[in-house]
């Protein structure tokens, strides 16, 4: 059941974290009861933004603060993140390094990445280390060096290396687009916009382009969309990328991209969720644009089922307690599928088929 007060003081924090301050506004949703404040930290994890959330609540005035033994057992946490941005930074490093000297043209996605354009960079939870490579070869080459140095797969039928403490996906899709009549006009929008490089841990990495990396994280969104949900810290992620860079964001050139490959009905939902939830100022946008259907409901269904769906309680599996895999993941998929139709109908008609074939094989 939701609990309007928990998620409206949820999501002030939120914006708090990723903005600063929304002056005047803190009286309407605080103080919080302790047990409010459990639901809330709860959240925060749900969602994998409790950094974020935790900058945030660092501005709230000293009698709106949670219980002492919460803060502590926040800060904790938030050590934790600090340690483990650090660590993956160190390996970015290391694996960049690894993959360069036997002539591979790795380029880091998503992740370390994009947390450099939040306002707190180390408190962005960090996920798995994802590189891409240009081809097939290239990815299966990359694996092979990697498991001739004895580093070792975590899975027989992936691309999942365990590297130290942490895990690295290697991938050679970049776009997680499923229209096959799409790929022409993807190919021509990178060109126009240069990879480019970060400097990490004294490392100059190769990144996707502002521009491109823009596209590639909101397909990202879209795909686990239409797969088993998706949470709040990837609409995080192309809010601090849209923010951060506003100024070298061509609005549009990057609409016509949207409209070409026929998402750009959701992205007005998504567009609006930005500004009205998360709190992005509305000139920070790269267009505004008004789609013809009702506009999708993000914050109930990301609300409703955590990072990546894993706290959808209709389509996870349990074991005495512990999340060990997905349920009705056919019924999952075809109700998204149904559901985004209206506003995706190229990619909500060829998800369903490439997953089904990738899961054959095919």
């Amino acid at each position: 059941m939701k609990n309007t007060k928990i998620q409206a003081a949820f999501l002030f924090l939120l914006r708090s974290g990723l903005w600063g301050k929304e002056q005047g506004k803190e009286k309407q949703f605080f103080p919080l009861s302790e047990e409010e404040w459990r639901g809330l930290y709860l959240r925060a994890n749900e969602q994998t933004v409790e950094g974020i959330v935790y900058d945030g609540l660092l501005l709230l005035e000293k009698d709106h603060l949670p219980s002492r033994q919460l803060q502590l057992k926040w800060s904790v946490q938030i050590d934790r993140i600090e340690r483990s941005h650090h660590r993956n930074n160190s390996h970015i490093a290391e694996q960049y390094a690894f993959f360069t000297k036997r002539n591979l043209r790795p380029l880091l996605l998503k992740g370390q990445g994009v947390a450099a354009s939040y306002r707190i960079p180390q408190h962005r939870v960090c996920g798995d280390i994802d590189w891409y490579f240009e081809s097939q070869h290239q990815c299966t080459l990359a694996g092979l060096h990697l498991i001739n140095n004895n580093i070792p797969r975590v899975d027989n039928g992936g691309q999942v290396y365990r590297w130290a403490a942490g895990e690295m996906d290697l991938h050679d899709r970049l776009f997680d687009l499923y229209n096959p009549f799409c790929k022409a006009v993807l190919k021509q929008y990178r060109r126009e916009f240069p990879d480019t490089t970060l400097s990490i841990s004294g490392q100059d990495v190769a990144v996707l382009a502002p521009q491109v990396q823009v596209i590639q994280v909101t397909a990202h969104i879209l795909k686990h969309s239409l797969a088993f949900g998706i949470g709040l810290r990837q609409f995080c992620d192309l809010a601090a990328l849209y923010h951060h860079y506003r100024h070298l964001l061509d609005g549009a050139r990057l609409e016509k991209l949207y409209r070409q490959v026929g998402v750009l009905e959701w992205i007005a939902s998504v567009h609006q969720f930005l500004i009205n939830e998360l709190g992005l100022a509305k000139e920070k946008l790269p267009f505004t644009n008004v789609g013809t259907h009702p506009k999708i409901d993000i914050l109930q269904e990301v609300w409703q089922s955590g990072n990546f769906g894993f706290y959808d309680q209709d389509y996870v599996k349990h074991i005495d307690g512990v999340l060990v895999g997905r349920k009705n993941r056919a019924e999952a998929i075809l109700q998204r599928v149904v559901r985004y139709f209206p506003y995706v109908p190229k990619e909500a008609f060829w998800f369903p088929i490439i997953h089904f074939l990738k899961r054959r094989g095919a």
